[in-house]
């Protein structure tokens, strides 16, 4: 991820609390912010100005592709718990800032209730959250991430639609052997895994209980599932093509593709969470 560093000063002036958008931090008060994040830095006589210290963890944040996790951390309520009048008001007024540069760099902040996303303005993508990657380890399913993006990026929409079944396949996979305790048999038909893995989850729309409309979204989900696998095989580089697709067939399937594994990981994750309460 490459965010100009105009952009990222005036977030790290933000952290400081220059800018009278966020509460002023002293330097330890910065030291303590980022290491609570993960670095292991110390105060003493070196420390730099405040904001060019800011900066420098950033930009090493931004780096690493950890920029969404970052916002998240940083935006936090517990942050702000005890100077918001309004809940996320604070944040909201830092949100509608910082999207002023960012919007020079084609991306988005969206907060939706506690949490923040990070949208390309150019791909209208959805770059994971941290909580998303925590299923998402896998060295090859990042990859595939990045695949997707890189080859919309160079025009290779062949190997997009490739990445983006891949990246549908792998967190399937993935979630079925959380629940199950092992993978199951991939014989390459992503339809006979997904009737498989929307059992497990809850994704049925046949289940009894469901009203219409969450039919019609599970139902869709369905589709698209169905939709990525087969045209990945009638366009992409893995078979011999049918037809060559065009961006915008390629955008689609890769936008679906990360929609549609970012719904079913935040729906992983809340059964998960609502088990362990249970018990």
């Amino acid at each position: 991820m490459i965010i100009q560093k105009s952009t990222l000063k005036n977030i790290a002036m933000t952290i400081t609390g220059d800018n009278d958008l966020s509460p002023y931090r002293s330097g330890p008060e910065l030291i303590d912010f980022f290491n609570n994040y993960g670095f292991n830095d110390i105060y003493d006589k070196h420390f730099p100005t405040r904001w060019i210290y800011a900066l420098e963890k950033i930009e090493t944040i931004t780096q690493n592709n950890k920029f969404t996790n970052f916002i998240n951390y940083a935006l936090s309520e517990i942050h702000y718990v005890e100077v918001n009048e309004v809940e996320h008001g604070i944040q909201d007024k830092i949100i509608k800032y910082w999207n002023k540069y960012l919007k020079f760099d084609e991306y988005k902040i969206v907060r939706n209730q506690n949490t923040f996303s990070l949208t390309s303005l150019k791909t209208s993508q959805v770059i994971l959250q941290e909580r998303q990657l925590d299923i998402l380890s896998t060295e090859f399913l990042l990859e595939q991430i990045d695949k997707c993006n890189t080859k919309l990026s160079i025009g290779d929409f062949d190997g997009a639609i490739t990445n983006a079944r891949s990246l549908v396949e792998e967190v399937l996979l993935e979630i079925e052997e959380r629940i199950e305790g092992k993978r199951g048999k991939n014989d390459g038909n992503i339809d006979n895994l997904y009737k498989r893995v929307k059992k497990i989850i809850n994704f049925d729309p046949t289940q009894k209980g469901l009203n219409d409309s969450l039919k019609q979204i599970l139902s869709g989900l369905n589709s698209i599932v169905i939709g990525v696998g087969k045209i990945r095989s009638k366009a992409s580089d893995s078979h011999s093509r049918q037809y060559r697709p065009s961006e915008h067939h390629a955008r689609l399937a890769v936008n679906a593709a990360h929609t549609f594994t970012s719904f079913i990981i935040d729906s992983y994750h809340y059964q998960t969470d609502k088990r362990r309460d249970v018990t």
